[in-house]
């Protein structure tokens, strides 16, 4: 079994997005200079940039369905 740092870093920045740890421009900032180092790929990026994207659409939908909500009481 051998350990994949590309897979870790990705990986890592996506959880911490997900779970609120770091904001998602900084993670975009950390996988942009994972990949200047060639520590992960392109790929990497584009599915840390969906990860992203997903995760803003489920804030906003969870805000909307909060301010739904409000609205209605």
């Amino acid at each position: 079994m051998s350990f994949d740092l590309s897979e870790f870093l990705t990986e890592g920045l996506i959880n911490s997005v997900d779970n609120g740890l770091i904001p998602s421009d900084l993670a975009t900032v950390y996988a942009g200079n994972y990949l200047v180092k060639s520590l992960i790929t392109q790929a990497q990026v584009t599915q840390l940039s969906d990860a992203i994207t997903a995760y803003k659409a489920a804030q906003a939908a969870q805000a909307s369905a909060a301010a739904d909500n409000n609205s209605v009481q």
